[in-house]
């Protein structure tokens, strides 16, 4: 069923993208060349184009190159930066395998991780996640929709829960991408997520960091490919 990854591209994204195959081809990391400024203006506005689909600021909009990175860089890095104030984490025992697994990582680092139970239809209440908050707590991780069965967690009011208790929030929202809006930073739910185009889209991913998760997830040094920037851009 996940359609989401191995899918045509839309025919509109690729027309996006196919300047930049062959025409606008410079490094957008290469500064002292008209190539190279023109690459970064097409990642720039990619860039924009993004966080105005998501509520965000384009300084939150950081480039990986792949979901699995982006959860990693979110999951690893809130971990190690808040292991002081804890270093306990809640995820579900339906979470993608980018997610458990770095769970499983930390784990062997001295963490704990309580992974909840979804009910009959895949679902993880906002109560549920309630009751497994502790003072020690430093993240929540949960997916926006799953992408074996497709459940749509109720990431507003579990983003909400989190909110009052302090805790920050990952929701991996790499099969719900044209959801997304319910994620954003002006929204109840303030924290790194992990968003991808959706099943039409180039294979390249986004992480948004927000509120107090930029410092957690920290920024990634590497050059950024225009043709997936814009092909990112145009699917949302």
């Amino acid at each position: 069923m996940d359609y989401q990854a191995t899918t045509p591209v839309d025919p509109r994204v690729f027309e996006a993208m196919r300047p930049y195959f062959s025409e606008v081809f410079g490094n957008a990391a290469s500064r002292t060349h008209v190539f190279g400024w023109e690459a970064e203006a097409a990642v720039e506005e990619a860039r924009h184009q993004i966080a105005a689909a998501l509520g965000a600021e384009d300084k939150e909009m950081v480039f990986t190159s792949g979901a699995t990175e982006s959860d990693n860089l979110a999951v690893f890095g809130v971990a190690r930066l808040l292991r002081e104030k804890g270093r306990h984490i809640v995820t579900a025992q339906t979470e993608h395998h980018a997610v458990l697994d770095a769970c499983r990582a930390l784990e062997r680092e001295g963490f704990e991780v309580t992974r909840l139970a979804p009910d009959g239809t895949g679902a993880i209440a906002p109560d549920q996640v309630r009751a497994a908050l502790r003072d020690e707590t430093i993240l929540v991780t949960l997916m926006l929709a799953n992408n074996e069965i497709g459940t749509i967690h109720p990431i507003p009011e579990i983003g909400a829960v989190c909110r009052e208790r302090g805790v920050l929030f990952h929701t991996d929202a790499v099969q719900g991408s044209r959801r997304s809006r319910s994620t954003s930073r002006r929204g109840p739910s303030t924290s790194p997520r992990s968003p991808r185009t959706s099943s039409t889209g180039p294979r390249a991913r986004v992480l948004s960091t927000c509120g107090g998760a930029t410092r957690a997830c920290g920024s990634r040094p590497f050059s950024t490919e225009a043709a997936t920037s814009a092909g990112c851009a145009r699917e949302l």
